[in-house]
């Protein structure tokens, strides 16, 4: 199969401490996890660290870390692998970790899925739900709220074009990420969105990245949006899966 992702012509990164990447999308629940792993005493687990908009540091450490602000990409992007390796020098935990998106830094993004000692969890989430989320946040402005949802979300109309735009672009990222992992042997943990409170998956991920720590119970540093069922949160549910069957898509959507 055939990757756009390319081998980089540097070597490994060469980082100091214990290095890992939470792989997935926007809506996926990254943001869940990156604030669950932080709970871990050893884990310092930032952002969308090379997002082109801003620098995504955990929001633990702040607006402003080692010289570098959230936004100031211009700093970031002279030497995106300078700046790297000086938030993992500069780390106050053993464990070091971001998440990676679609839409990040190419030259990055190939640097951490080449380099066997940067350990990958992947993440997934059903792609409409996906998309629905994302268009629902556009709507409101509501990214990520730490409270249980008041009101019932509004309504979302759902653009046939950019869903499957979305889909398949994301479809086409994640396959080039398991093709490389899988060529390279690399181990890593894929998770799903719906699994992302259990304790023993939280568990597992703890393991896999190295931390010496366990989670007894599951927080929630961050509540769902929009926990009413998808055919309640699109408009004319019906006439959207009727179009995906036109399509032939409706079951890798559902």
């Amino acid at each position: 199969m055939k990757v756009s992702i390319k081998s980089p012509k540097q070597g490994g990164l060469q980082l100091k401490h214990k290095a890992f990447v939470l792989v997935g999308m926007m809506r996926s629940g990254s943001n869940f996890l990156e604030r669950q792993l932080n709970l871990l005493a050893d884990v310092r687990c930032h952002g969308e660290l090379f997002n082109p908009a801003f620098v995504g540091l955990s929001h633990e450490v702040g607006a402003k870390f080692l010289g570098y602000t959230r936004e100031n990409i211009e700093l970031r992007n002279a030497d995106d692998l300078g700046f790297l390796r000086a938030i993992d020098a500069g780390s106050d935990r053993d464990v070091f970790g971001l998440r990676l998106f679609l839409d990040h830094s190419p030259a990055i993004t190939a640097q951490l899925l080449y380099d066997r000692s940067v350990t990958k969890v992947v993440l997934s989430r059903n792609l409409l739900e996906a998309f629905v989320s994302l268009a629902t946040a556009q709507e409101t402005g509501v990214w990520l709220t730490t409270e249980a949802a008041k009101k019932k979300s509004p309504q979302v109309k759902v653009n046939i074009s950019k869903l499957v735009t979305f889909a398949l672009r994301q479809s086409l990222y994640y396959n080039d990420i398991l093709t490389i992992l899988h060529r390279t042997n690399q181990k890593f943990l894929q998770i799903d969105y719906t699994e992302i409170k259990e304790l023993k998956r939280l568990n597992e991920i703890a393991e896999l990245i190295g931390s010496k720590h366990r989670f007894t119970t599951v927080t929630e540093p961050i509540q769902k949006q929009s926990p009413e069922p998808i055919e309640e949160r699109v408009e004319d549910f019906p006439k959207l899966m009727d179009e995906l069957r036109k399509r032939q898509i409706a079951r890798w959507l559902r």
